[in-house]
Parts: structure tokens; C-alpha cells; sequence
């Protein structure tokens, strides 16, 4: 449904098939584009993890390489995996559970890859069929791989960048030296890359900026002009037409010199952060003598930033376009629908320039609605009788006006200006929970006051609240406190100790509630009296969030995806992309009205 945009972490083209695009996302996803990234497609899921580099084989152009890390909860994982139809199936290919950070076929010989991990770099002769590893396992400095380079004419010469300085060997791993002489100490290489042209000339891109070598690595020499805040090179490429011209991506924008780096110019906004780039070379002819060369066309440049998406140029970089049309990859952290007009979605995105969105058909167009928030962050949306409510970072909520298009403060909240973690709807009054008590209005927000406890204020995560404002349920530090008689007394509830306690609760009913714990889902049928896990076809993790309408029931199940049922809880299913739920669920259930 979009909208469009999203993380990208690594970009490549096809070498045969220049506009033959792909590229992989933070949460293990991988696109594709036939053309240069006019349109995209979602093709498969490698795994649960970062992907940091595709490789493409090439002996068949559906064969693809993919190398992803990830943070597990008993350490670092990963590994490498395959395709053999064009990224739309993936299997493993070795280095199971070893944090792949960088993926490089050799140049001279396509059946030799070299992957870069966490606990040391590994070679395979076979094209991924098998690995070994070439740095000793127990040597404290051969560790911490992040980049990866090989000789385009020996494969035996591959350099390595770590967390901590590069390394070189010349014999395909049986010796390896630091290279360091010239580099800044303790220097992050994130990227490094060889001259296909001259061998001997390499770049660095490190968190101490970037780094030349014209003798193979031997000697860096530090390359001046980029402010010392940008420094945190992750990808830097050199025209192959055009020595002189270099393209750096840092976390402070793009950058670029066409003078062999005396001077260097940003040519993008500073807060673009770019994770990759593909450079295509500068078309040249010759005049009809075949003696002087011409430059007739700058190089085409494409970027992966961190929250625009993939941006492309056609004259250098001089302008820039979006190239997301297909890549509907944002991460969106709170969404509401609106009740009188299911059709009516926001969205609160992560990590994206547009923090707020607006869809008035259901998806499938949106506007960013952020006019009037000055900056501050919002973490919630809602939607109220008064129309689109958000939760601001800073404390106290603002209201959408759709007259002038702008975001306005909540009138009169006063001393109340308090953190919004969740609000609830009755007939004649709001409920907002926040980290410092319950809060109360009866005037569609002008004012607040808080609703007391007995034991002083409470943090509350959650608040739920029947039509007519009697029956209270909210969740405060994992535990459960329930109201019926609109807040005037409490009563304490727990849930079994190996829940881990409570994150949200949900009304089936008036006697039945759902509640979501760190350690499964949880249902009571006698208005939460006692508690029982639902289990069948339920995975043992973390209950993220709950949608219950009559006959349709659906948990997030932490890293295991959705589960639905159909026979209140009985029984469950997994959900997977792409299956049909046009005969049992109706757009409106995406997001809570």
C-alpha cells in the first residue's frame, strides 16, 4: 500500500545489464528494477537481518549473492545465501550464524567469493558450495571485518578493513600485514575499492575520512576537504573514465571532486545519509582523427540513502530524482484509520523526512501532513471526534486542522503537558495514559486532570475504556489495573509470572480480554478474573500488538510475523505475504478506529 521510500543499505548493478538494479534493506529484503530504478519490485526475503552486499555471479545472471548480519540475542549471526531465480528464493550458503559485513567475488577468477565477517574472513573456490577461513582464529586484531577489496588481477591480493585499521595479503590469506602507515589510528574502514585500471591505486573510506594509496596500500595519503563532521565515509568510487573524479557518500551527504581531491564539493543536502552508490562511468568519444577525447555525458549516479530511498542523476550530480516508484519499504510506527471514513489512513513513519502521512483513498496515494510540528518528533497517532490527534515527543498533543492543512496545539492543556502513550475514546470523555498518571477530559481535550489512584500517580503504558466510560483497563509497568466505575476505585489483576507481564490489553467483549505479554498472548473470559496462554499454532515470543473485532482475531507475534483466528482463539494461523484475506477481513481492521 506504500508510501513509498524506505532504508536502503546496499546498491548494485548487474555488470552485463547496467540498468539491471538491486538492492537489499536493513530487515532482509531484497528489490529489484529492470531499468535503472524507474520501477521496482519486491522479489524475496533472504532473511531476518541487515544485507550488506549483493553479488551476482557471472556465470548466470539469475544467481545471486547475498551477505547479511544480524544481533541475535546470544551474540551476532548471519551468513551468506543464494538465489537461483533472480532473488525471488533464498537458500544458505555457508557461514551460517557468522555476521557477514562485506561480500566480494574476485574479478579475475568468477568462482572465488571472499566474505568479511565479524570473527574473520572466509574464502570459497567453489562459488559459495564451501568455505575456509584464511585469518587466524585466534588472533585479536584479524577480527572485526567491515570492508573488502580484491586485486582485479591476483586473487590472491585482497585487502581487508576493519573496525580498526586495514589489513593486506598477497598470499591469499597464509600471511597478513596492517597496513596502516598514513592512517589515522583506531580509523572505522567501511569501504575500500582498487583501481581496476592500476592496481596499485586504491581508496578507503573510513570514520577519519578518506584515504589514497598509489602504491597498492603500502602508503595512504589522506585526502582533505571534506569538514571533519562528514568524515564517516561509507562508500566512496572513482569514475573509470575520469581518475580525477571522485564520489564520496558519507553521513553527511554526497560528495564530489573532479580535481583528484584538492577541492571537494557537497552535492546534496546535509542530512542525506548515503549507504551505497553505483557510479556508471562518463560516455567519451574521440574526434575523427581518434586524438583527442571528448567527454559528450557526465556519469550517471545512483544513492541509497538511509531514509529517501534510491535517488538517481543523470548529469553527475548535479540534480537529483526520487526512483522509488515499487519500493514501499517504510517503517511505520504508529497508524490510525478514520472512523467515519475507513478510507482515511495516517501514518507516523520512522527514520523518513515526511514524519506524517496521509492516504484519503486507501492507500493508494500519499501526502505528507507535518506542516506546523516545528520540528518535534511524534510518536503516536489517534484517531478521535476531533479528527487526527498526535503524541508528541516533547509532551502535550497536537490537532490536524484540515482547513489550513497545519498541525496546532491541543487548546489550553496548561500545567497538563504531559508525555501521551496512549489514549481512549468514550462517548462523553478521553482517556490519555502517560508516564506520570491517567488524564481525564470532557471537552475534547481544552482541559485535563488526572484521574487518582489510591496509591498515589501510576506510569501507565495503556488505557482501554468502554462506550460509556465505566469500565477502565489499563497497563502500568507490565502490571494490570482495572476500573468499573469510571476510575473512583482500582482493582489490582496479574497475570500468571511466566507472562513476563502485560504490554496492551484488548476487549473481545464485556467478559472476554486479550492481553499481550513479553512471553506470549494471554485471554481471559471472565473479565480478567483468570488468566490461560493461548498456545495453539502460537509461537512462544513477545505479543506486540492485537486487533480483536467479532470474528476476526489478530496478534504480532515479535520477529514471527501475524497469526490470525477465526474461532476466538481456539486455534491460529501465520499469515505470509501474499495471501488472499479478501473473504474474511475488510481494510478497516488494519489499524485500530
Amino acid at each position: 500500500m506504500g508510501p513509498v521510500g524506505g532504508d536502503v543499505r546496499t546498491l548494485v548493478a548487474d555488470p552485463l545489464q547496467p540498468n539491471l538494479l538491486y538492492l537489499g534493506t536493513p530487515d532482509g529484503y531484497v528489490f529489484g528494477s529492470p531499468d535503472a530504478g524507474k520501477r521496482w519490485q519486491a522479489l524475496g526475503r533472504v532473511a531476518h537481518g541487515v544485507i550488506t552486499a549483493i553479488v551476482m555471479s557471472p556465470q548466470n545472471s539469475e544467481t545471486l549473492f547475498s551477505a547479511v548480519w544480524t544481533g541475535e540475542v546470544n551474540g551476532e549471526g548471519g551468513g551468506v545465501f543464494v538465489s537461483h531465480d533472480g532473488g525471488k528464493t533464498w537458500q544458505s550458503s555457508g557461514l551460517a550464524g557468522h555476521a557477514v559485513r562485506a561480500l566480494v567475488p574476485a574479478p579475475s577468477d568468477p568462482n572465488i567469493l571472499i566474505a568479511g565477517t565479524l570473527d574473520g574472513v572466509f574464502r570459497s573456490n567453489d562459488l559459495g558450495k564451501n568455505w575456509e577461513r584464511i585469518t587466524p582464529l585466534s588472533d585479536s586484531e584479524l577480527r572485526n571485518f567491515d570492508s573488502l577489496a580484491i586485486d582485479p588481477r591476483d586473487p590472491g591480493v585482497i585487502y581487508a578493513g576493519t573496525f580498526h585499521l586495514p589489513w593486506k595479503t598477497v598470499d591469499g590469506g597464509k600471511s597478513w600485514k596492517l597496513i596502516r602507515v598514513g592512517m589515522m589510528d583506531d580509523s572505522d574502514v567501511l569501504s575500500l575499492e582498487v583501481n581496476p585500471l592500476n592496481p596499485q591505486q586504491e581508496l578507503a573510506g573510513a570514520c577519519s575520512g578518506i584515504y589514497r594509496s598509489e602504491d597498492a596500500g603500502a602508503n595512504w595519503q589522506k585526502l582533505e576537504g571534506i569538514p571533519y563532521s562528514a568524515r564517516r565515509t561509507l562508500t566512496v568510487h572513482q569514475d573509470p573514465a575520469n581518475p580525477a573524479t571522485l564520489i564520496a557518500g558519507t553521513t553527511e551527504g554526497l560528495w564530489k571532486t573532479t580535481d583528484g581531491a584538492t577541492r571537494w564539493k557537497r552535492i546534496s543536502p546535509k542530512d542525506w545519509v548515503i549507504n551505497a552508490l553505483v557510479m556508471e562511468a562518463a560516455a567519451r568519444t574521440s574526434d575523427a582523427n581518434d586524438r583527442v577525447e571528448h567527454s559528450v555525458a557526465p556519469a550517471r549516479v545512483l544513492i541509497a540513502t538511509e531514509d529517501r530511498g534510491v535517488l538517481g542523476s543523470e548529469d553527475g550530480g548535479v540534480h537529483f530524482r526520487e526512483l522509488n516508484d515499487g519500493f514501499h519499504h517504510q517503517r511505520i510506527v504508529s497508524l490510525a484509520v478514520d472512523a467515519e471514513k475507513p478510507g482515511r489512513v495516517a501514518a507516523v513513519l520512522a527514520n523518513s523526512p515526511d514524519q506524517i502521512v496521509q492516504s484519503d483513498n486507501g492507500g493508494q496515494n500519499w501526502s505528507t501532513i507535518k506542516a506546523g510540528l516545528n520540528g518535534d518528533s511524534v510518536t503516536r497517532i489517534f484517531s478521535s471526534p476531533a479528527g487526527w490527534l498526535a503524541a508528541l515527543a516533547s509532551g502535550g498533543l497536537a490537532r490536524f486542522d484540515p482547513g489550513t492543512a497545519q498541525w496546532l496545539p491541543l487548546a489550553n492543556t496548561g500545567s497538563f503537558h504531559f508525555v501521551v502513550n496512549d489514549i481512549a475514546f468514550a462517548a462523553t470523555a478521553w482517556f490519555a495514559a502517560s508516564p506520570t498518571g491517567l488524564f481525564i477530559t470532557r471537552d475534547n481535550g481544552a482541559t485535563w486532570t488526572a484521574v487518582p489512584f489510591s496509591t498515589g500517580n501510576l506510569a501507565v503504558d495503556s488505557v482501554r475504556v468502554s462506550r460509556d466510560g465505566q469500565k477502565l483497563r489499563i497497563v502500568s509497568s507490565n502490571a494490570m489495573v482495572f476500573s468499573d466505575d469510571a476510575g473512583k476505585s482500582w482493582t489490582w489483576r496479574d497475570l500468571p509470572l511466566d507472562s513476563g507481564g502485560a504490554i496492551r490489553l484488548e476487549s473481545a467483549d464485556d467478559a472476554t480480554l486479550l492481553a499481550a505479554a513479553r512471553n506470549g498472548l494471554y485471554i481471559s473470559r471472565d473479565d480478567g478474573a483468570s488468566w490461560k496462554r493461548l498456545q495453539m499454532g502460537l509461537p512462544a515470543a513477545r505479543a506486540d500488538d492485537l486487533l480483536i473485532r467479532d470474528h476476526l482475531w489478530l496478534v504480532l507475534m515479535h520477529g514471527r510475523g501475524l497469526f490470525l483466528s477465526q474461532n476466538q482463539g481456539a486455534s491460529w494461523s501465520p499469515m505470509k505475504e501474499g495471501d488472499d484475506t479478501s473473504t474474511y477481513m475488510q481494510p478497516t481492521i488494519l489499524a485500530k478506529d
